[in-house]
């Protein structure tokens, strides 16, 4: 699957957790380039969203982090259009949510 996203660029929302980086780093590895979206409610939250864009840097693609101020629709463009700013274009958008064990 290396570089079957070669030159594009990804948006993935989400909250920093396990899912979040899978998906992300799946996706750099694939060839894109990864805007790490979330809301970052207090800095281990930012924290979180920040280890994973270092990941995506290590596997030699670029990478940004956005920060969301809510989880809702409007802030979801405004991802798309931070990313547009640092990155140049958004070709995808993925939201990771996860469950968590009841």
């Amino acid at each position: 699957m290396a570089g079957y996203l070669e030159d594009k660029v990804a948006v993935v929302i989400g909250h920093g957790n396990d899912a979040h980086r899978g998906v992300a780093v799946a996706l750099a590895q694939a060839g894109a380039d990864i805007a790490i979206s979330g809301v970052a409610q207090d800095l281990s939250a930012e924290a979180a969203l920040h280890s994973i864009s270092n990941e995506i840097w290590a596997l030699n693609r670029r990478s940004t982090v956005v920060t969301m101020p809510a989880d809702d629709a409007p802030s979801f463009a405004l991802a798309v259009s931070a990313t547009t700013r640092e990155l140049g274009r958004a070709d995808l958008v993925v939201r990771c949510d996860s469950v968590a064990n009841a």
